[in-house]
């Protein structure tokens, strides 16, 4: 046992999370004897980690993964350990809010035997994609084009295509501003919004923008809905404020009422919530609970049941990760069904609905690459899916390239023949081996079958959102890539690399569509 005292008092000193020292024995004893109590370990794993999310086999990490990093974060989840939140702007918050328990829901021996599972399981190396394939083909489909914010590092927020005005947008979190640059990439204007834009969309003859608040990881809830003019300037009208870290708005008439009310997913961190805001007569808003939890990172309004009312289509990030449909009575009451379910270190981002098996139904276009919580190697089940839909909103996965850190996809046809193409991001690829994925082009050659190529240039940047669309109005669908030089330093970045980020000018780049068919 002098062992063991020793290095509890090491995980002690270590550890900037944890202050139990049940847990760090837990830990010890899984790492020393990880083949004893795993059977009654996993018992307790699907009984207490089950409770909350799908249930996370051990061979999702590698183990040093589990011990130094994820089992530390859960620990406070379940009480056995405390979260210091002394000296946190949102410390307060977090204490009122009862997410960490006053008390543990499981012994201290209950935890070593869950902590053992895990640690004795888990393969000792993250386990490899399987038929992993090198992108090495460089797309002729674009030419590629520079917009520069002057005397701006790279913070690149929300991207987005106006094709009505020929215009390209850009969020940018450094100045708290959207930028709007013209179709041959001159900047036209900049407007102060006083947050970082991650979203936009139309407001009758104003725009609807969402101010996140704080980019990085926070429950200080300084998130807003504002409205601001057309073309981005004007007076600024605060809608909803007080909001956890909002990253997606949706403008809609939920209730039936005539008023278009806001459909807001609150990514929060440990607190969040899905929620739609019914527009009241005096043209204020009243919030509705939909689902009490973070995470929330992007929707789809589509009428699934054909009843005449907006249902709600709903990505779940963080712990409980799934595809959710909120069914709507027409009188903004919801029931909600699982579509999908994953587990928690999945790494949802985002998703579109396209049809790209030609069956007339809407398939879902996901993306799984985050990877920013902790340090942890390579994930093999990060990357694209398409999930096929049966014409009843049941979905199947028919498709699947690996891609490591994969944060967005966009599904258009960007060889106008007729099918759907692919383009990804990625926020955390694998800089020494397969920096090409850093953008990916996906040729869809028929039959859910594609060819994947980069572009010259693919890691300029380090690319947290894209948007697609006919930027110069001459019929062909363009790329915008938007470059954010401060990320979590979750995985090996080259220094070169990283400086070069902060400092070559590439805010985002215009990938211009040659057009033409293949």
């Amino acid at each position: 046992m002098n062992r063991v005292a020793a290095e509890v008092t090491r995980l002690g000193h270590e550890s900037r999370l944890l202050t139990s020292s049940a847990t760090a024995i837990g830990l010890l004893l899984a790492a020393t004897f990880s083949a004893v109590g795993q059977d009654r370990g996993e018992a307790l794993a699907r009984q207490h980690c089950a409770a909350c999310h799908l249930f996370p086999e051990p061979d999702l990490l590698d183990r040093a993964t589990w011990q130094n990093h994820t089992l530390r974060r859960m620990a406070p989840m379940l009480g056995v350990a405390r979260m210091r939140t002394e000296g946190r702007p949102d410390g307060r918050r977090l204490e009122e809010s009862g997410v960490f328990p006053s008390a543990p829901v499981l012994s201290a021996e209950d935890w070593t035997a869950i902590t053992a599972y895990y640690v004795g399981r888990a393969p000792v190396e993250a386990l490899p994609s399987s038929e992993r394939k090198p992108i090495t083909a460089v797309s002729d489909r674009f030419t590629v084009e520079v917009l520069t914010l002057p005397s701006s590092v790279p913070l690149t927020t929300w991207v987005k295509i106006d094709e009505a005005r020929r215009e390209l947008w850009l969020g940018d979190a450094g100045s708290g501003s959207l930028a709007v640059f013209g179709d041959r990439g001159a900047l036209l204007r900049r407007s102060n919004l006083g947050g970082a834009p991650v979203h936009c969309i139309p407001d009758g003859d104003r725009l609807l923008v969402t101010l996140i608040g704080s980019v990085f990881p926070s429950d200080v809830p300084a998130g807003k809905l504002v409205r601001v003019g057309a073309d981005g300037t004007g007076q600024l009208q605060v809608l909803v404020e007080g909001l956890e870290r909002p990253v997606q708005c949706l403008s809609e008439d939920l209730n039936g009422d005539g008023r278009r009310d806001l459909l807001v997913c609150g990514f929060g961190n440990y607190l969040g919530r899905l929620a739609w805001h019914e527009q009241r007569v005096d043209g204020g808003y009243t919030a509705h609970e939909l689902m009490p939890k973070p995470g929330a990172v992007h929707a789809e309004i589509r009428d699934v049941d054909h009843d005449g009312d907006p249902d709600l289509i709903v990505l779940m990030a963080q712990g409980r990760e799934g595809v959710f449909l909120y069914e709507n009575n027409g009188k903004g009451e919801f029931q909600v069904r699982t579509l999908l379910e994953f587990h928690p270190a999945f790494g949802s981002v985002g998703f579109e609905l396209a049809d790209m098996n030609g069956d007339g139904h809407e398939d879902l276009v996901l993306a799984n690459g985050d990877n920013g919580e902790y340090p942890s190697p390579f994930k093999r089940y990060h990357g694209v899916r398409i999930f096929a839909n049966d014409g009843r909103y049941r979905f199947t996965e028919r498709w699947f390239h690996p891609l490591h850190g994969a944060f967005k996809v966009v599904a258009r046809d960007f060889d106008g023949d007729g099918d759907r193409d692919l383009a990804a991001i990625s926020f955390f690829p694998d800089y020494a081996r397969a920096a090409s994925e850093a953008f990916v082009h996906f040729e869809n050659l028929g039959g859910l079958k594609f060819e994947a190529r980069t572009i010259e240039g693919a890691t300029r940047g380090r690319w947290l959102t894209m948007d697609a669309g006919d930027a110069d109005g001459d019929g062909d669908v363009d790329v915008v890539l938007g470059s954010f030089s401060q990320g979590p330093p979750a995985i090996e970045i080259p220094a070169a690399l990283q400086n070069a980020w902060r400092t070559n000018g590439v805010n985002a780049l215009l990938l211009r569509n040659r057009g033409g068919k293949p």
